[in-house]
């Protein structure tokens, strides 16, 4: 039997790529079973899966619809896993969603910070000049940080949302902070956002923040095709 997992892997890039239509029916349960062969029944819970996520849509007495146009934040995640690229413009709307998610956050940890948060980022950053001594990866370091910041805004449903982002940019991250430059740059950065939070210095963490944030973004608008 196929795993759930497996056969959700298979079967978002196969309807992805085929191309169909807002109102073009997709291959039948059956058809879907034959082809990657598994039981009608594991498709038809990995196609819940995909309805959950609002990728597809059943009609009864219809059959299976690409909703990619309505997809949940979640499914963007699910491609980014999948190794799915997105295209150049939802690469800049995502990154915009998420200058807007932690410029507001880090206003509200400025005000809402509490020891926990403080000791929490502190002990982040000690590991972030280790792993630099030491040349190991600093990705998860990096989301790390910034959840740190989300987490002191004391607002879980954000902190949910923004830690999407990252699942979603792990392996971008992993590249990006292989150049050991960029790895004290951004520990610098981190260090000066830490700082202006810790003096609950709104204006500047804002400032210091999306130059951050815009420094990276520009990183990767500049290896992307116009």
């Amino acid at each position: 039997m196929k795993e759930q997992h497996a056969l959700v892997a298979e079967l978002v890039p196969f309807l992805l790529s085929r191309g169909y239509a807002r109102n073009e029916r997709a291959p039948s349960e059956r058809e879907l079973a034959v082809r990657f062969q598994a039981s009608r029944p594991q498709v038809r819970e990995a196609l819940s899966v995909l309805e959950a996520l609002r990728l597809i849509e059943r009609r009864p007495k219809s059959g299976i619809y690409l909703t990619t146009e309505s997809a949940s934040i979640e499914a963007l995640a699910l491609f980014a896993e999948l190794g799915i690229p997105l295209s150049r413009e939802e690469l800049n709307q995502t990154a915009e969603v998420r200058r807007i998610q932690e410029i507001e956050a880090v206003r509200l940890a400025c005000r809402r910070h509490d020891d926990a948060n403080i000791d929490e980022l502190r002990r982040c950053l000690g590991e972030w000049d280790r792993a630099i001594a030491a040349g190991e990866p600093v990705g998860e370091l990096d989301r790390d940080f910034h959840c740190g910041l989300v987490k002191a805004t004391q607002n879980m449903v954000l902190l949910r949302l923004v830690n999407i982002f990252y699942l979603m940019t792990k392996r971008q991250r992993e590249f990006y902070f292989r150049n050991r430059d960029r790895r004290r740059q951004s520990n610098a950065e981190h260090r000066r956002i830490f700082q202006a939070v810790l003096e609950r210095d709104e204006e500047r963490a804002v400032q210091l923040l999306d130059a951050h944030l815009v420094s990276a973004d520009s990183y990767w608008n500049g290896l992307l095709p116009s």
